[in-house]
């Protein structure tokens, strides 16, 4: 399985573009800004979307991924996530006023935009692959994701402040080979980032130890501007032993 990441930054503003990772050419983990890089065809192959959150930087380019299959007789999207995810887009852009409702629309039986609700522990099947879903601590629900191909498996925090239950359970997945975490806020800014529910280095510092040393831990989130100041100072506080590296659009992670 091959993870296309298409956008990892926390913002706008070029070249920076929000969170949204292709596996292969079928399924995106969240819709950001960076699925707009895609093109038409490739958009049609998108069947489904693993939904971490409902906040606008990881969900805000589903109304126009789900108007291109309307617009070309696509198949049309299933998403996944919480019940509350689900809510909220439903409510917030898929209402009729933001934009149409896609969830009823050609009709109710058969919409282009498929909501499917789970729960933390619930597997989706994918082709070559199953995604689980894993548990996240964020300022709303939200959760992470577990992708395991036929030999590796990569994990995705989402956003969200320190989760023990997150770090926990892929430190049991034998096949772990890539850990997609994010860092919102540098650690002059701690209260803020325990306030929204995001991570800034010395709270991730505190996590990682049950990681295996082979396993190679990407950043994501990013502000744009400030990726080399906080990749700086993430660096100075993690265990040498860890493989670390700046998520960014233009990785492609082999599974």
């Amino acid at each position: 399985m091959r993870v296309s990441i298409l956008g990892a930054s926390s913002g706008i503003g070029r070249p920076a573009r929000t969170t949204s990772f292709l596996l292969d050419d079928h399924t995106l983990i969240d819709c950001g800004t960076g699925v707009g890089s895609l093109e038409v065809a490739q958009l049609l192959r998108i069947t489904r979307v693993l939904l971490s959150h409902s906040h606008l930087d990881h969900c805000g380019f589903l109304p126009l991924l789900a108007d291109v299959h309307a617009g070309h007789a696509g198949p049309g999207i299933t998403v996944y996530s919480q019940q509350a995810t689900l809510d909220a887009i439903k409510q917030h852009l898929f209402n009729g006023v933001i934009w149409p409702d896609y969830t009823v629309t050609p009709s109710p039986e058969n919409p282009y935009v498929r909501l499917q609700a789970i729960e933390v522990g619930d597997p989706v099947a994918l082709p070559g692959g199953i995604a689980t879903a894993l548990p996240a601590e964020h300022s709303i629900p939200a959760v992470g994701w577990l992708v395991e191909g036929d030999w590796r498996a990569l994990a995705f925090s989402g956003d969200t402040g320190p989760c023990p239950a997150f770090w926990q359970w892929i430190a049991h997945v034998p096949s772990l080979s890539d850990v997609l975490c994010e860092v919102t806020y540098d650690d002059d800014h701690l209260p803020q980032a325990r306030r929204y529910g995001h991570m800034a280095p010395s709270l991730l510092a505190s996590l990682v130890d049950p990681l295996p040393p082979a396993v190679q831990l990407w950043i994501s989130h990013l502000d744009p501007g400030e990726e080399e100041r906080m990749m700086q100072q993430i660096r100075a506080v993690l265990p040498p032993h860890l493989h670390v590296e700046r998520l960014k659009a233009g990785v492609t992670i082999e599974l």
